[in-house]
């Protein structure tokens, strides 16, 4: 199939999963929804980095595959809001690069960042919507936003977001970042010329983006760590908790989600 053609989102239940969007068998993308999003108060929308696709999203079952993110994401966000409706999006919705040397070109993200502003103004209106794009993923969303409906960006673990300034993310979304001391992706490269190159990270002073704190987590693959503050400030954002997120250094405060049980995240995965 071919992945440059627009995906067209409508609800339909297949084998017990809701999908929102899927190519044919060997294709590449697949969008699941977790929750109602019909009625959600808040949607958060997980796009993952390298290496995710069709052939992987239902046999890949570790920690740090896109289903179980999305699952983690949800499951705090229902700990810290018991009194609203949450649904998450795992949006494996373009092709994803294959491997580090592939992640150099920014075609991938510019080939899916219409889908995902598209998605956005398929999802409800009335909910708060918040995109969370880890790695690669976070060049997607920043690609996405100028014509993207979100109140809400989270960008973990990012090596650029596509574009060079702030401008260039368009105006009404409020864009947060995380990365860890450890995090080996401070040393991708960082320009853009032509087809090469993820612009600037959203940690660089012409990005305006607000860092949150990660706790005790460490490396590129554990931002979604359940019982971590990590988790937990990427659910405050998706559900508004906004005075509630914790700046870098910061002791996090035992609160609702607290006691949520970690997963084993034991695997890590290779690339993002």
């Amino acid at each position: 199939m071919n992945t440059a053609t627009a995906l067209h989102y409508r609800m339909h239940e297949v084998d017990g999963h809701q999908l929102l969007a899927c190519d044919r068998p060997g294709g590449a993308r697949i969008v699941e929804a977790f929750g109602d999003v019909t009625l959600a108060d808040h949607i958060a929308v997980v796009i993952p980095g390298n290496g995710h696709h069709l052939g992987n999203y239902f046999t890949d079952r570790g920690p740090v595959s896109p289903r179980a993110r999305g699952e983690q994401v949800l499951r705090m966000m229902a700990a810290l809001a018991p009194d609203e409706r949450v649904a998450v999006v795992v949006w494996v919705g373009y092709r994803t690069p294959a491997g580090m040397a592939s992640a150099f070109s920014n075609s991938y993200a510019r080939e899916g960042a219409a889908d995902l502003a598209r998605l956005t103004h398929y999802l409800p209106r009335s909910a708060h919507l918040t995109l969370i794009g880890h790695s690669y993923g976070s060049a997607v969303c920043g690609l996405a936003l100028p014509t993207a409906r979100a109140e809400d960006c989270v960008a973990l673990g990012s090596a650029g977001m596509g574009v060079w300034r702030s401008d260039d993310l368009g105006t009404g979304t409020r864009v947060w970042a995380a990365q860890t001391e450890s995090d080996w992706i401070r040393f991708f490269p960082h320009g853009r010329i032509g087809r090469l190159g993820l612009g600037r990270p959203p940690l660089h002073s012409a990005m305006n983006a607000t860092r949150f704190g990660t706790g005790d987590i460490t490396g590129h693959c554990g931002y979604y760590t359940e019982g971590s503050e990590s988790l937990r400030n990427i659910a405050r954002i998706a559900v508004g908790r906004y005075d509630d997120v914790t700046p870098p250094g910061a002791v996090g405060v035992a609160g609702p989600g607290a006691d949520v049980v970690p997963a084993d995240a034991t695997r890590m995965e290779a690339v993002a």
